[in-house]
């Protein structure tokens, strides 16, 4: 009654199955990709984009230069107010509740 459960073992010595043919509950395997050869790699990382901000006192556009230290302040370049430190206008995303400046629209 229970024959049907049984493993079927064959009496005759035969090369083993092809093993992507042995399973049939296992889904095709999916090409393996690789990268094109002779693609140059970047040497560098690229510059990060300059953001421009606007000054909430009085509107002036400006960017933070990259040569400015973290703990130095950053001035409005027209009303010369201090907008905030410039490592808060480095930060990912840029820390907008310590600033007196907003993103300017592009």
């Amino acid at each position: 009654m229970l024959e049907f459960c049984r493993p079927i073992v064959q009496q005759t010595s035969s090369p083993p199955p092809d093993p992507q043919t042995c399973l049939m509950n296992d889904r095709p395997r999916r090409p393996v990709l690789s990268l094109k050869p002779g693609t140059p790699r970047p040497s560098s990382l690229p510059p990060l984009p300059e953001v421009r901000w606007k000054c909430r006192p009085c509107g002036t556009a400006f960017t933070v230069p990259a040569e400015t230290a973290d703990t130095e302040a950053v001035r409005c370049p027209s009303c010369n107010a201090k907008l905030g430190l410039a490592s808060d206008f480095r930060a990912e995303p840029p820390a907008i509740d310590r600033l007196r400046a907003r993103p300017a629209k592009p």
